[in-house]
């Protein structure tokens, strides 16, 4: 499920993302209720929690990313672009 493919999130959305660990079932059900791919949702976890050049064209989706987990407050992992 993609409907809402190339869109914004939705305001509140990537920190409900980010407060949920990022296992199979729950990025399958996220992807349900948000109406994007199970893959889109994968990359704002990446995006929050790895290292290296993933993301490096997608300054502003990782700036927001990185925005939503410093709101739900998560202390590990990522914190710069």
């Amino acid at each position: 499920m993609a409907s809402r493919k190339n869109k914004p999130y939705s305001k509140g959305e990537l920190e409900v993302i980010l407060s949920m660990a990022p296992t199979s079932a729950n990025i399958a059900h996220l992807s349900e209720l948000l109406g994007r791919s199970e893959k889109a949702i994968e990359v704002v976890y990446k995006i929050a929690f790895e290292h290296g050049p993933f993301g490096k064209d997608a300054e502003v989706q990782t700036r927001k990313i990185l925005a939503a987990k410093k709101r739900v407050g998560i202390a590990i992992g990522r914190k710069n672009q």
